[in-house]
């Protein structure tokens, strides 16, 4: 997973769906523990009614007016509302209308002392229940300790707070889509300046501009001033390599003016002289275009390489006798690297001519997109024994019986180099030589 985008998504809505299942949790846990408080406090009203409504008579009896409890519910008989008085040794000395079925047992408990529970009644039903211990004294001085137990049947409390429930769990699920998509959008807008930082390399890359806008939010203002800084650092070292060759090569006109003088006038070795003063030239002015016009660059536009190595091909059938030696070309034509056309033709050139050179009849090259490399193998006599980075030093040959200089494989690695890939040598197990061009 590559994208920054696809990260900070796929994150977002993993922490989105926990957060949510969080909320839900504790705003349900929170709901319930509330209406069940709620209930509590106005079960906790009833015995406070019931008490205003009970008075004690001449006989030491309870007497409860009905007329006047808290809830007409209790003097009904289909109510979900249940209360009696329960005497110090568990006898019951009043109940409601409404208590048809007993309550389960109370517990004895010290006086003033409250009891708030959840139990199930012998019909397997949910109540809510609050007991209060109360005492009362007599005429005579004595005490008379009793109990008021209320109690509620919940059933519809539940069904409410299941209801509630769905609904929350409903409306969290039908929002929470909406984020990651708004994430999206937000990320969208948010990362548009890396965005357009990447299409503005590839502008620079194309050559239709030569640094980056420094329009950016001020957390990419250091980066983008580190890249300018980089281009230009990178274009003021290539008008230096351009100046220092242009001086070597304008210091060397005058000797290369007189040499030439000299060998017009010696007929003997005067032949030789202009040879060898012809090429001089024509290397100083090679070298010099190269880098004043050609110069490496690591953003050079994609070339695809396949045409390059069938035009060198096709020239090498011309210098050697084409039954002699036979390319088998397998790069797809697809396959492109970042690379100035000239440096291609030379490295490549190098290389296939060595083949051809070498004694190689038959040549393969190949492609491996995965890699980003060109492989070249051929039939020839193969890397003499030994440490095989050696010859790839300036003037180390691997043949010194064959007419060269031995600067044809260093400077292609330095041509690979300067473009940030590399040149790697193999064996080859049924014989010849292989090189491997790997690209950045």
């Amino acid at each position: 997973m590559q994208s920054i985008t696809s990260r900070l998504v796929i994150g977002t809505s993993l922490f989105i769906v926990l957060f949510f299942v969080l909320l839900a949790v504790s705003i349900s846990y929170s709901v319930h523990a509330r209406a069940e408080t709620a209930r509590y406090d106005a079960l906790k009203g009833v015995v406070y009614g019931i008490l205003g409504a009970t008075d004690i008579d001449n006989n030491a009896m309870l007497t409860v007016s009905s007329p006047n409890l808290p809830d007409d519910s209790l003097n009904s008989f289909n109510a979900n509302l249940y209360a009696e008085i329960v005497g110090n040794d568990r006898s019951i000395l009043w109940k409601s209308n409404s208590t048809v079925q007993p309550l389960p047992e109370t517990s004895i408990r010290p006086i003033n002392d409250w009891m708030f529970e959840k139990v199930t009644n012998e019909d397997g039903i949910d109540l809510l229940r609050v007991q209060y211990v109360i005492a009362w004294e007599l005429e005579n001085g004595e005490e008379l300790p009793f109990i008021v137990h209320v109690a509620e049947n919940v059933e519809d409390l539940t069904t409410q707070l299941k209801r509630f429930d769905t609904v929350l769990w409903l409306s969290l699920l039908g929002v929470a889509p909406l984020l990651p998509i708004l994430q999206w959008i937000m990320l969208r807008v948010s990362l548009k300046p890396l965005r357009d930082i990447g299409l503005e390399i590839d502008e620079i890359e194309q050559g239709e501009r030569d640094t980056l806008s420094e329009s950016v939010p001020k957390e990419l203002q250091a980066l983008t001033g580190s890249l300018n800084t980089l281009l230009s650092s990178e274009r003021e070292r290539h008008s230096q390599y351009k100046n220092l060759l242009g001086d070597l090569s304008h210091n060397l006109k005058t000797p290369l003016s007189v040499l030439q003088n000299i060998g017009e006038k010696n007929t003997q070795t005067g032949q030789s002289i202009l040879q060898q003063t012809e090429l001089m030239k024509s290397s100083l002015a090679r070298y010099a275009e190269r880098a004043t016009l050609k110069a490496p660059r690591y953003l050079s536009p994609s070339v695809f390489v396949a045409p390059f190595i069938q035009r060198i091909a096709n020239s090498l059938y011309k210098l050697y006798d084409s039954p002699t030696v036979n390319f088998d070309v397998q790069v797809d034509s697809s396959f492109s690297v970042r690379i100035d056309e000239t440096d291609l033709m030379e490295v490549l050139g190098n290389l296939l001519e060595n083949a051809c050179k070498y004694g190689a009849h038959n040549v393969h090259i190949t492609s491996d997109h995965d890699q980003k490399a060109i492989t070249i193998k051929d039939d020839g006599p193969g890397w003499p024994v030994g440490d095989l980075s050696q010859y790839t030093q300036r003037g180390i040959r691997a043949d010194t019986h064959t007419q060269g200089q031995g600067i044809g494989l260093a400077a292609s690695v330095q041509i690979m180099q300067s473009y940030g890939g590399r040149l790697e040598l193999v064996r080859i197990d049924s014989g010849g030589a292989g090189v491997i061009l790997y690209f950045s």
